[in-house]
């Protein structure tokens, strides 16, 4: 076993070796400075019962997974995505769209996630989750309204859209 930790020691050096300095540099920073994060959280962690076999749950917040208001994603929301992802780039419209729909993708991905947090015998009526999202919504257009003078037009649609939200069609 001794060997085998000797040879496996070696590989890990030959192979940080090959690396460019900053990118060795950074490495070594992370692999020593690891002790000191570990040192910092460990005592946080204790007596929640948790440890290294309890899963980790991951969310995503994208606007591939709000719909809320609009399907169809970043295509159907984005205008950043334009000209291989730097149409915002170009254009203090585009950047206010897109800042304004990150807002609203971000509010909808998180009242998502706090519900899925939830214990299961918790439940919400699904009226009242999109009651929720309606009145945060309209807060966040309420509150940018006299800051994005350029997407105008879109608060107005969006306002539209998000009184139709949870209408039957």
């Amino acid at each position: 076993l001794e060997q085998v930790d000797a040879e496996t020691d070696q590989l890990l050096l030959d192979a940080m070796m090959a690396l460019p300095e900053e990118a060795r540099r950074s490495l070594l920073f992370g692999y020593l400075g690891y002790i000191l994060y570990d040192l910092a959280t460990l005592p946080l962690l204790q007596g929640e019962g948790l440890d290294e076999f309890d899963p980790i749950k991951v969310d995503r917040i994208s606007p591939e997974d709000a719909r809320s208001i609009r399907d169809g994603g970043a295509a159907a929301t984005l205008k950043g995505i334009e000209f291989n992802n730097f149409g915002a780039f170009f254009s203090r419209a585009y950047r206010e769209n897109d800042y304004l729909w990150g807002r609203l993708h971000g509010l909808d991905r998180l009242v998502d996630i706090v519900i899925s947090s939830l214990p299961a015998s918790a439940t919400i009526d699904a009226a009242k989750i999109l009651a929720l999202k309606k009145r945060a919504f309209t807060a966040i257009l309420d509150q940018e309204q006299h800051r994005l003078g350029r997407v105008q037009p879109l608060i107005a649609e969006l306002r539209l859209e998000i009184e139709q939200i949870g209408v039957a069609v």
